[in-house]
């Protein structure tokens, strides 16, 4: 009976979908530059705040930034300490992300646009440096956690 009952239990979780048996924290983001260092972020300003969870990625050849995932852009800014600046809202795994990307030399895109993974947003020039901070909703969280960047990134 015990095995009958096993049997049954094996034979229902393979006919779930795939998806359903995936992690639900599973994120896979592309990397938003082809070839790229990573450099140290910058230090608070305030000595006892948390430090930044972000990847400040330095461009070796590669000068278009491109997008981590599908989503649309809900702020663009230029200022003279960071340069361009874009926020990218993505739903992913039914969860709610911004990533805010710091430091192009020019904007592809402008507010309200929706663009799709690998859809190039701006350009850096070369030997420049990218910040890429992600959110879950209003929670910071890591991106070095959920990029692929696997043969693109060097450390320096």
């Amino acid at each position: 009976m015990k095995i009958m009952v096993k049997a049954c239990l094996l034979a229902a979780i393979g006919c779930l979908p795939v998806p359903l048996l995936a992690q639900k924290d599973s994120i896979k983001l592309i990397c938003p530059l082809n070839d790229a260092v990573v450099v140290p972020p910058p230090k608070n300003q305030v000595k006892l705040d948390e430090p930044d969870l972000c990847i400040v990625l330095m461009s070796i050849p590669d000068s278009i930034v491109k997008s981590v995932g599908t989503g649309r852009i809900t702020n663009t800014e230029n200022t003279e300490e960071s340069g361009y600046g874009v926020v990218l809202f993505s739903k992913i795994n039914g969860k709610e992300f911004y990533f805010w990307y710091t430091g192009m030399t020019k904007l592809l895109v402008r507010r309200n646009d929706v663009v799709k993974v690998g859809q190039p947003l701006g350009y850096i020039s070369p030997g420049n440096k990218i910040e890429l901070t992600m959110y879950e909703f209003e929670t910071p969280i890591d991106p070095v956690k959920y990029l692929d960047c696997k043969g693109v990134i060097k450390h320096d």
